[in-house]
């Protein structure tokens, strides 16, 4: 579960450096499909949204990414594993 909440974290970040990593070309779609330009006012929305989705994802998931992974689950995992090795 803790690498859930890394791939949360990372796939955030992401979002967040893709929407403002967009080319002339993807500005040019998204105002012809019928969004909204993207300026000063929309970057700080999108900030704002991102902060408060980031916020409500660790507090809705930060208590379920510490706990430990069940012995169950980690016994399952290895038997996979060793029996990929063997394949």
């Amino acid at each position: 579960m803790i690498q859930s909440a890394a791939a949360l974290k990372r796939a955030a970040v992401s979002l967040s450096s893709t929407a403002g990593a967009m080319g002339k070309t993807e500005q040019k779609q998204s105002a012809e499909s019928g969004d909204p330009p993207t300026g000063p006012e929309g970057e700080g929305v999108d900030r704002a949204f991102d902060l408060w989705l980031r916020r409500g994802l660790h507090q809705l998931y930060d208590t379920v990414a510490k706990e430990p992974v069940p012995e169950d689950l980690l016994r399952v995992i290895e038997e996979d594993r060793t029996s990929r090795d063997e394949e």
